[in-house]
């Protein structure tokens, strides 16, 4: 299979996932936390079974630092995510969590010593440009909860990057990835243990929308991670995965009729798309 053809079926996927955790979260007895850890532990499962197909290695133990990191990260980011997209559109949460790469290019400059360029301080205005179109409301920025929690999230991944970097040079991709959605669902059991009944009804009844949504983002992940190992460039098969936030929009206001500032959040997908491009050229 072409790296193309897997990098496309990333970004359907990628879009297609974002609708069915919109419609699994907006049921109002959908808990946020317990979806979380579900979530995290059924994409483990789906990355561990990729895993084992490729060949599964057992990580050096200096490693358990970064491992530890990237984990609370992680876990903090899903639990803002999931209580975010309660409260916030699908297609207003692809937007906003395009500010991750922000966060990602700042942290990797002051831990990796990266240096910043005049391309990604403009891809970061369009970013930003982005966040608050979509937020403003006659003529002021309304920024609530939900896109607070988004930002957040946002934040915390694009954090999580760095220790997702530092990883992946020294230990095998396809192995890592199982072990840090695992280790990120027991860190959020830990953190809310009241949670875990919930969770395992959550798992027994198989709730259909978290599930699809879950095997779609594993399956995004995974098609990205192969396209990248045929050969292609990582920045081309990274710039084009980036169109998953303008299909989020246009698919979900197709089939979630999310069509309230239809025009601002079409031109916030393609603000936040090339600046995420130009922030991660």
């Amino acid at each position: 299979m072409s790296w193309l053809l897997l990098v496309v079926i990333s970004v359907v996927a990628t879009s297609v996932a974002n609708l069915y955790q919109k419609i699994a979260m907006r049921e109002e007895k959908s808990d946020a936390v317990a979806s979380a850890i579900a979530f995290q532990i059924l994409t483990g499962l789906c990355y561990a079974i990729f895993a084992l197909i490729k060949g599964f290695h057992v990580p050096q133990m200096w490693l358990a630092p970064y491992f530890l990191g990237t984990m609370v990260l992680y876990a903090a980011g899903t639990v803002c995510f999931f209580r975010a997209i309660k409260q916030i559109e699908a297609s207003e949460m692809s937007i906003i969590t395009g500010a991750g790469a922000i966060v990602t290019i700042v942290a990797s400059m002051i831990f990796l010593k990266d240096v910043l360029s005049v391309t990604q301080l403009i891809g970061a205005a369009c970013i930003l440009t982005a966040v608050v179109l979509i937020n403003l409301k006659k003529k002021s920025v309304v920024m609530n909860q939900g896109v607070w929690l988004a930002l957040l999230g946002s934040a915390l991944y694009g954090s999580a990057v760095i220790f997702d970097t530092i990883i992946i040079h020294a230990f095998d991709a396809a192995s890592f990835i199982p072990i840090g959605s695992l280790g990120t669902a027991l860190v959020i059991m830990i953190w809310y243990p009241k949670k875990i009944p919930i969770v395992v009804r959550t798992l027994r009844r198989v709730d259909k929308n978290l599930l699809i949504f879950s095997v779609l983002y594993a399956a995004a992940a995974i098609t990205f991670y192969l396209a990248v190992e045929t050969g292609a460039l990582v920045g081309k098969v990274s710039s084009i995965s980036r169109s998953a936030i303008i299909l989020t929009v246009l698919l979900s206001t197709i089939l979630l009729k999310e069509r309230d500032n239809i025009d601002k959040k079409i031109l916030g997908a393609i603000l936040t798309t090339i600046g995420v491009i130009l922030v991660s050229s």
